[in-house]
């Protein structure tokens, strides 16, 4: 009977904490501001030495949707990118090395290579090659905390905003940008993003964006390909 009660005791005082900590959890949670964390959070990205990421646009006209790319890229503290994957229906392989962009031509099968891409190429590529690029903010608006979320294992804050971006590109094409943001906000970094925006050209017209975020500064080998 003793050990019956002991048991009985134990496992009420295990409850007992159980409970304490996630009322405690809760009114940690319900005390993190939205504007603060997404701050600190955009600072610790763009410090970020290594990332993986994969990363999906598509272009939404009158409900038909059309696939622009679909990629799993790396960046290694060395600032050299790797992507892969499909871009308007054709496969693409692509290393950024020490201002040289090797890319893949299936065609041929060799790599082309082209030095110093301070080019349209580069420009056109920017949220493939640099995602980051997405979220460098000139102003934010309507910061909201939308609610809780895990992604893989690591539990989320959910923040919708509506920035004004700096992104060149995005900014002549496209207009009404909203984001949704899900922060790991122990760590303060991303883990995943979507955003839309309506094209200026064409109302009925609109872009989606997901990114998903990961291997935050952990070594990335990326070695340039072989030329022949």
């Amino acid at each position: 009977m003793k050990k019956r009660w002991l048991a009985i005791g134990i496992t009420g005082v295990f409850l007992f904490i159980g409970i304490l900590v996630w009322f405690f959890g809760l009114r940690e949670e319900a005390r993190i501001d939205p504007n603060i964390l997404l701050e600190e959070t955009l600072q610790n990205m763009a410090a970020a030495e290594s990332l993986k990421y994969s990363l999906v646009s598509a272009m939404l006209v009158d409900d038909r949707r059309e696939v622009i790319s679909r990629v799993q890229g790396e960046r290694n503290c060395d600032g050299s990118t790797h992507i892969k994957g499909e871009m308007v229906k054709t496969p693409v392989d692509i290393y950024y090395i020490d201002q040289t962009t090797y890319n893949w031509d299936a065609s041929t099968k060799k790599w082309l290579v082209i030095s110093d891409i301070n080019t349209k190429t580069s420009n056109i590529l920017i949220s493939e090659l640099d995602p980051l690029s997405n979220f460098n903010f000139k102003s934010i608006s309507q910061v909201n905390k939308v609610g809780f979320e895990k992604v893989g294992n690591r539990k989320c804050m959910t923040i919708s905003c509506k920035p004004s971006v700096e992104n060149e590109l995005m900014e002549v094409a496209l207009k009404d940008f909203n984001y949704k943001l899900w922060v790991d906000y122990k760590k303060k970094l991303l883990c995943k993003a979507t955003l839309s925006a309506i094209s200026k050209n064409n109302p009925n017209a609109r872009l989606n964006m997901k990114v998903e975020f990961s291997h935050f500064n952990q070594p990335i080998d990326i070695e340039k390909p072989v030329v022949e």
